[in-house]
This record gives structure tokens, sequence and C-alpha cells, in this order.
């Protein structure tokens, strides 16, 4: 008897590092039949083809929907996009029929793919609602699909207040720690220097890895931004820097045009599209610090006990650890987080950090949840649950 039929569409190679681990309890469980889409700038040669790690995964891909103009991330580009994905994704689910849609996180793609299920009334289990990014027009994206969607699995106790403030039966929302924290605890990384030599980079050299997105609420205050990053790194040119071009966001193809200039004038700056799931992790627990202004350091980086440096507002609002930094969007600023991170003192903070994300166990508690949802009818049509306020 074939299983539940989900799926689970992923657009960016964040979200495919993060879903992981439970796409191989979904793919092994004959409760489930799985369906996996993948769009976005997965099938982009410029975002690195990181459709690739995906079928290098052994998760097997049901569905590849490119999406026209990805490389177009002018506003009127990403609106384009998005009512693409809304058409692509309406005739996806008419043929498929699937029981439950999982969407992850907060990108315009995710965001037209909610439109799509909801309006053809197919539930969505939605992953990591609830935090905030006051910086990024993210947080719109993130809400919204919050109130299309039925089951909601957040990663820590905050976020879940957060989404049951959005009017959400709290006995529909599961604070299960975060699948990025899972990857950091159980994932068998490389050897440092088999991931240094493989990126051209001097073994003895200590390092930091950046990855700095534009600020997308702020109109034409990302590139000048970038610009006062790059010369903080010139103040400190005792380290290599391992830098990871920007997501396909409004803005980011100037942020990557200028990393690849400034790569091919700085002879410590490593420029790299994507570095996987695996690869990052490694990056990561080997570096010196984490740098930027990327979600990835509320989570992995404190889970790999180094400190992180977050830059200006776009991630303002979400929860984050004591191994954290924060600095305005100043040379100055900057160089000055990244003496402090670099001290003894502030290292042992990071090393103690206590992460408030989960255990690693992440997947388990979903599928659990999932098969106990998908047990029983899922009301799309769902009531607006009111919170009390005192007067």
């Amino acid at each position: 008897m074939p299983g539940v039929k989900v799926c689970v569409v992923t657009g960016s190679r964040a979200e495919f590092g993060q879903l992981l681990p439970l796409l191989r309890r979904l793919k092994d469980d004959d409760f489930f039949d799985l369906d996996l889409v993948v769009t976005g700038s997965h099938l982009s040669s410029d975002s690195g083809n990181t459709v690739l790690e995906i079928e290098n995964s052994g998760i097997p891909i049901s569905e590849q929907i490119p999406i026209d103009g990805i490389s177009d991330n002018s506003r009127q580009g990403v609106a384009n996009q998005i009512s693409e994905v809304i058409h692509k994704f309406a005739e996806y689910f008419s043929m498929r029929h699937p029981k439950l849609l999982i969407a992850i996180g907060d990108r315009y793609e995710m965001f037209g793919v909610g439109i799509a299920a909801s309006t053809l009334l197919i539930p969505i289990c939605h992953i990591c609602g609830g935090s905030t990014t006051s910086g990024a027009i993210d947080e719109v994206y993130r809400h919204s699909l919050t109130k299309m969607s039925s089951i909601h699995f957040t990663t820590c106790d905050t976020y879940r207040k957060r989404v049951i403030q959005l009017g959400e039966n709290p006995g529909k929302v599961y604070n299960v720690g975060s699948l990025a924290i899972e990857n950091c605890l159980k994932v068998e990384l490389l050897k440092k220097e088999d991931l240094l030599t493989q990126l051209g980079m001097d073994l003895e050299k200590p390092y930091c890895v950046v990855t700095f997105h534009p600020v997308t609420l702020e109109m034409d205050s990302s590139e000048k931004e970038l610009y006062e990053l790059i010369e903080a790194f010139d103040e400190h040119p005792e380290y290599q820097y391992l830098i990871t071009l920007s997501n396909v966001d409004s803005g980011g193809e100037r942020i990557n045009e200028i990393w690849k200039e400034e790569g091919s004038k700085h002879s410590n700056f490593f420029v790299v599209s994507s570095l996987g799931m695996k690869r990052y992790l490694t990056a990561l627990k080997y570096s010196e610090m984490m740098i930027g202004n990327s979600s990835s350091g509320t989570t992995e980086g404190p889970a790999m006990k180094i400190p992180v440096i977050n830059i200006g507002d776009r991630q303002k609002g979400r929860v984050f650890s004591d191994c954290t930094i924060h600095c305005n969007p100043k040379e100055a600023d900057i160089s000055s987080a990244i003496a402090k991170a670099a001290s003894e003192e502030f290292k042992e903070i990071a090393n103690k950090v206590i992460n408030p994300f989960g255990d690693g166990t992440t997947s388990i508690k979903m599928v659990k949840i999932l098969k106990d949802e998908l047990s029983k009818d899922i009301n799309v049509m769902k009531d607006f649950y009111d919170v009390k306020f005192e007067a």
C-alpha cells in the first residue's frame, strides 16, 4: 500500500542543507511517499548548480521546476518570479495531489509555492516560522507562510510564542529545535587540510568564513556596507577570507559582482558560489570566526562554538547566542569586532556557549508529529486563535 504523499520543495542551497535529515527519514519510512521538488537557484549555473548536491545526496528528485529570469533579482524581477512560481506549482500540485506540503523558511520562491498550495486547499506544514528579520523583506514572506499553514515546526520557544501570537492554534505549533543544529551535531565533517586544499587556501594561515546578503528593506545601502566590510578586512590581512556568495535576493547580483571583482584583487579572498552543506560546516568548525549577516550566524555558528560577527540590521529580531558580536556596517566598527572576536577571552565565551535551538533530534520529532497529524484530517480552514491580553 503506497504511503501518504508528502511534497517537500527546496529552492536554495541553505534550505536543502537544513532539510536533509528530515528528507532522509521521510524517504526511508514506508508511511510516507516523498515528492522532492527542486526549483529556484538550485537550477542556476550562476548560483553553483546546487542541484548536483541534491542528486549526490541519494534523495530522489521527483521534479525540477525551473523559474525563468532567476538571474534578474531586481524588485520587479523577483515579483515576476513569484508570479511564475505560483503558476507552475499550481499546475504541479493539481497533477500530483499531495496530502501535505512541507515548506521551510522565508524565501520568495517558497512564498509563491505556499500561495499555490493554499489556494488549492493543500495543507501546509511550515518549518522555521516565528522568527523576525526586520531588515529583510523575508519577514513578510515568513509570516505569510505561517498564516497559510496548518502545522508549524519552530526552532525555539520564543518563535513558537510568536507563531501563536499570529493567531495559530497552540496545539498545532511544535517547538522541535533546528534541523541545522542536527546537521552540526551529526554530520561527519571533512578534515581541515582536505577542505583547504580543495579550495586552494593556505593550510597554515587562519581564515574567517564570510556571508553577506543585501539588506532588502534598505534601498541602495547594501553596496556601501559591503565596501565598508572589505575595508575592515584590509585592516586585518592576517586572515584569509572564505566568502560564499549571496543568495538570489534583490541586490544580490551586485553584491556578488563586487565580491568577484575584489576577489581578483585580494590574494587572501577566496570567493565561492556555494560550498555545500558538509564543506560549509567543515569550514565553520575550523575557522577563526564567522562574519556577515546570514541567519546561519544564529544557528550553525554557535553550534560550532565559534565567534560570530553580525553586521547591521538584516537579522534584527532573531534569537542570538552569547558568542555573537553585533556591530554597525562601518569599517571601524567591523574592524573592532574582528579584534574582539579574535581575543582569547571571547573565544572562550564562544567555546562555552549554550545552543538554544535543540539537541540534534529535530528530524525524529518531526516525523513522529507528521505521522500523528497525517493519520487524521488536517483542517485548512483554521479558526483564528486569539491571544488573551491583560488590559
